[in-house]
């Protein structure tokens, strides 16, 4: 039975890693991005997620659950849950720098289709924002399947713009 999440002021959002936060965030990518393939991006090629760009990974809530199990100190993970406690949405961020910049990347981002237009994504993405800011970091990035095409109209909305793209080829082993 779908939650009424209509008044925005109901939903509480929370930084939380620990193991039952991990899991519930696990089944809830897993259960969602896992039935649309549009969520595919090269991120999820290079981790493995997805086999070839066009079908995921077998026991894809596996693999989440595993990588949300070990998100290390590099990690973040938040929760945005209605007044229930059920889980709405989640989002995982990165902490990332190179030899010139410090970043942040949200790597994994989901509301749950009940959810959608009722503000969660709104604020999961201030929520983002708010801790990337204080930790003095100046570009927080994401990056969006191709065929997205309902989460980058959100992006744009959120103040986010498209600064590339990315092409990738799969390349057959060398005979030896």
């Amino acid at each position: 039975m779908a939650q009424d999440v209509s008044v925005a002021t109901t939903i509480t959002l929370d930084w939380d890693k620990s193991p039952a936060a991990a899991a519930a965030a696990a089944a809830l990518a897993g259960r969602i991005i896992g039935a649309d393939t549009a969520y595919i991006s090269h991120g999820e090629i290079q981790t493995g997620l997805s086999i070839d760009a066009e079908t995921w990974a077998p026991s894809l809530p596996d693999l989440y659950a595993e990588d949300f199990t070990a998100l290390g100190d590099e990690r973040d993970l938040l929760l945005a849950r209605d007044a229930m406690g059920t889980l709405l949405g989640m989002a995982v961020v990165a902490w990332e720098q190179s030899s010139r910049r410090r970043f942040a990347v949200v790597e994994d981002m989901v509301v749950a289709p009940e959810a959608r237009s009722h503000g969660v994504g709104t604020r999961l993405i201030e929520m983002i924002e708010r801790r990337v800011r204080e930790a003095g970091v100046d570009w927080l990035f994401l990056e969006s399947g191709v065929r997205n095409t309902r989460a980058h109209a959100f992006f744009e909305r959120s103040g986010f713009a498209m600064t590339s793209h990315v092409f990738a080829r799969r390349l057959e082993p060398l005979a030896i």
